[in-house]
């Protein structure tokens, strides 16, 4: 599957009475993430958005401002509440944080380049790469652990919307444990998926399968 969709494509209709249509967003860029090399910003890290990430979830808030949305559902995290909020203020919607979207825990990587980790922590750093399923990061959450929580979130979230489409706005490797897992892609591979900030991925909930439609799509935005 392609990881980012540049060509602009149709909103999905108005779903079906056993049907939920979940965008799952991740939030918009922060000077962490924008940072060369990129520091490790997991759920001990609560940044506001730049200048970019805010014009990035405006963007995303307008461009889902053709859909019909009945809920908006974020991370309790600063940078992914900002985000949602940008999405649900055309519908008139105030967002619910929901705990089990947080980032992940980067126990004492926080805040650290990939650079600096594989540096100051080589084993770990060599056992993370090589089985993120099994080893977390650095002292922290393990791929595996990160999609236990996350993903029987999501599908709840979208359990209790059928017949309607609902945003949900989360993190980078939230978005990777789950939707590497609704693929099928074993978690030790999760790492090849690596949602952009305010791409879009789509999912269905249709005869009690969630299904990824679409992911990471980038089209709305002017520049990322």
């Amino acid at each position: 599957m392609s990881q980012e969709t540049t060509a602009a494509t149709p909103l999905p209709p108005s779903p079906a009475a056993d049907v939920c249509y979940a965008y799952l967003v991740r939030h918009g860029a922060t000077d962490a993430s924008s940072a060369k090399p990129v520091r490790m910003q997991g759920r001990g890290t609560d940044d506001s958005l730049s200048e970019s990430g805010r014009r990035q979830a405006h963007e995303t808030g307008q461009f889902l401002a053709e859909s019909r949305l009945d809920a908006v559902y974020s991370s309790p995290m600063r940078r992914a509440l900002e985000t949602a909020n940008a999405i649900g203020e055309p519908h008139g919607l105030a967002v619910t944080a929901v705990e089990e979207l947080i980032e992940a825990d980067l126990g004492r990587w926080e805040g650290l380049t990939w650079p600096e980790i594989e540096a100051r922590d080589h084993e770990a750093y060599r056992q993370f790469i090589a089985r993120p399923d099994l080893h977390g990061y650095g002292g922290g959450e393990s791929i595996t652990q990160m999609r236990d929580r996350a993903r029987p979130a999501i599908e709840r979230l979208m359990r209790g919307h059928l017949g309607h489409s609902i945003a949900i706005c989360t993190h980078r490797i939230v978005i990777r444990a789950c939707v590497a897992d609704l693929l099928g892609m074993p978690l030790a591979e999760s790492r090849r998926l690596s949602p952009s900030n305010c791409g879009l991925s789509l999912l269905r909930l249709r005869k009690d399968t969630v299904e990824v439609m679409t992911f990471n799509a980038l089209f709305h935005l002017s520049a990322w």
